[in-house]
């Protein structure tokens, strides 16, 4: 199947955002600030303080691609020009 020119594939799609998904994100959101307002740091055990960093460090904190893997990669060929003409 060849490339076509002025195709629409891959193009978002036209259809409305789910009215009642905006609502239950929108209701989970204040249902988990209102928790957070009222978690008392104060009572927890330190095991349960690290549980809850380790919980929401990773919605803070953007992961970071493993540099050190993409360096190590070697081509798997050698490319060797050959010149008929100087032979002459």
């Amino acid at each position: 199947m060849p490339f076509e020119k002025n195709n629409t594939y891959g193009e978002k799609t036209k259809r409305g955002k789910n009215k009642s998904s905006e609502l239950l994100k929108e209701q989970l959101h204040n249902l988990a600030n209102k928790v957070v307002d009222e978690l008392d740091l104060g009572r927890l055990t330190n095991n349960q303080r690290i549980q809850l960093i380790r919980a929401v460090l990773p919605y803070l904190i953007s992961k970071q691609k493993n540099t050190e893997d993409l360096q190590q990669e070697q081509p798997l060929f050698q490319i060797e020009i050959i010149d008929s003409l100087s032979k002459k």
